[in-house]
């Protein structure tokens, strides 16, 4: 898979006109071995922790939170 078309400069300047910025994005390469990996080893911790956690007593340890104050 290649990049993708190239916008013309007139494309180009209109959409920086409009208020768009150019934003590129890297992602994980799902089909990599080593990514499948860490996928899988983060999954079996999320699976533990659900099991083993109980979410309110982190919120609760966490601390009050007043986000409506100023």
């Amino acid at each position: 898979m290649g990049r993708p078309t190239e916008l013309s400069q007139e494309e180009r300047a209109d959409l920086l006109r409009r208020g768009y910025r150019p934003v590129e994005i890297w992602v994980a390469d799902l089909g990599g071995e080593a990514v499948r990996l860490r996928l899988l080893e983060e999954a079996r911790r999320i699976a533990s922790a659900d099991r083993s956690d109980n979410v309110m007593d982190w919120i609760e340890a966490a601390g009050p939170v007043d986000w409506d104050k100023p």
